[in-house]
């Protein structure tokens, strides 16, 4: 009976090693579509459970369709100008508002983004295909890097255009060694477009490339004057408001990376408050989000370098999202660590025991820390979703709309819609022609709240 056992076992190696030499993509291609589903599958029933909030689809949502509608220009939407819309340099918005177009709902962008993270497997498992000849291994990569808690951050966080750098990184380390450059100065130009932090990436990418080859060449080259060249943009319009004749509000750097707390280098005082700001957090999140690779920080430390600067700020920020798996920012710097364990698994990959040990241990921090774990309180829609859709349906669009943050994603897509912020530091998207109406709240629809007039 054993020996029957173990015969089938063989056979159905042997189908399984014919299948994939005959379709040497089928399993990266199930393993993404498998990403994306998920990943769409939670971002829409948060969405439905009203668990999305003004920060930050309802504000992406709005100032696209206000776009695309010629409500605002294209300028305000990817550059910090003001009016502001998003506040931050992402011309790639402009490639956003033409597919939000197509189908206008605020969970268009969430399926973008579900598939923006799922594809950047892709490139991740060519690039493990590439360096190591072995598909399960290079698959067995790409799957811990889908699965990583920290990358469901932003999946779990509304939408950002971040999502998109972990595919235009690992699109540029695949294209660099490749004989045609477009790809390679096509993923540089997409990667500097999603986010000013990226200038930051692009340079130390320019110098992990530099070190590893030994040499400068034109891709390297293009990659550090390219990125250095949005750092002096960014340099100059914060330095004494350079380019406030273009609207670019002074002090916009400060702004969005420090917010109203003193600079950590502005005293000794502040330095010392930053590094003991939430030092188990910290930790924490630094362990979880690079588990089980942290043995790559030490053995392939040039491939780790985009990774350095990010995880500089977060020991020296006194933001709690920066220490935080459940936001967006991770993705400064997962990326690389995934990139540097190509190597590192590729050393050990006899050793079957000990790549095991490592995916489970992997598995385990994704099932504790994870939004998308199994064991985590996934989102259920709210049977109040019914009722907002159609309340939004019955306005027209020129209606005057006042609401809280975890309604105006659903009620987005109008012309004056504006947020209810009750902070001593207004919202910068309310609307000056918004009437001082009552707020549409959830508690009132749960009371049965009359439809707002008009």
């Amino acid at each position: 009976m054993l020996g029957r056992f173990n015969s089938a076992i063989s056979r159905a190696k042997r189908i399984i090693r014919l299948q994939l030499d005959r379709r040497p993509f089928l399993p990266i291609t199930i393993l993404t579509a498998v990403a994306f589903i998920i990943f769409s599958f939670y971002s829409i029933e948060r969405y439905l459970a009203l668990q999305t909030n003004y920060f930050d689809l309802g504000l992406y949502a709005s100032s696209i369709w206000r776009t695309i509608h010629g409500y605002s220009s294209l300028a305000t939407l990817i550059l910090p100008s003001t009016p502001g819309h998003i506040d931050h340099i992402a011309p790639l918005l402009g490639l956003v508002a033409l597919a939000y177009a197509l189908v206008p709902d605020p969970r268009t962008l969430l399926i973008i983004q579900a598939g923006a993270i799922a594809l950047s497997a892709v490139p991740l498992y060519l690039i493990a295909v590439r360096e190591t000849h072995n598909q399960l291994l290079s698959l067995t990569i790409a799957g811990l890097f889908l699965a990583n808690p920290a990358l469901h951050g932003i999946i779990r966080f509304d939408f950002h255009t971040e999502a998109f750098i972990p595919l235009f990184v690992f699109l540029m380390y695949f294209a660099y060694p490749r004989q045609s450059p477009i790809l390679f100065y096509t993923s540089l130009g997409a990667l500097l477009s999603t986010i000013e932090y990226s200038a930051v990436l692009g340079v130390s990418i320019g110098i992990s490339l530099w070190l590893a080859k030994k040499k400068l060449d034109r891709r390297i080259l293009a990659t550090l004057f390219g990125s250095l060249a949005l750092v002096a943009i960014i340099a100059i319009s914060t330095v004494g408001g350079a380019l406030q004749a273009w609207n670019w509000p002074a002090g916009w750097l400060q702004g969005q990376f420090l917010g109203s707390s003193p600079p950590f280098w502005s005293s000794p005082e502040a330095l010392l408050a930053s590094l003991q700001y939430g030092i188990p957090a910290k930790v924490t999140y630094l362990l979880v989000s690079t588990a089980p690779m942290w043995y790559s920080f030490w053995k392939y430390s040039a491939r780790i370098i985009p990774a350095m600067p990010w995880m500089a700020i977060v020991v020296l920020s006194s933001r709690y999202s920066y220490s935080n798996v459940n936001f967006q920012y991770s993705v400064f710097f997962v990326p690389f660590v995934y990139f540097a364990s190509i190597p590192l698994l590729y050393q050990i990959v006899k050793h079957k025991k000990i790549i095991l040990g490592l995916v489970l241990v992997a598995l385990s921090f994704t099932i504790l820390y994870g939004a998308l774990s199994p064991t985590a309180n996934w989102p259920t829609p709210s049977p109040l979703a019914s009722t907002v859709a159609s309340i939004s349906n019955s306005l027209p669009q020129n209606a005057t709309i006042l609401t809280e943050t975890d309604l105006y994603p659903q009620l987005s897509n109008r012309a004056y819609v504006s947020l209810n912020y009750s902070s001593s530091d207004p919202a910068h998207h309310r609307r000056s022609r918004v009437t001082p109406v009552p707020a549409l709240t959830i508690s009132d629809l749960n009371k049965g709240f009359p439809r707002p007039k008009v």
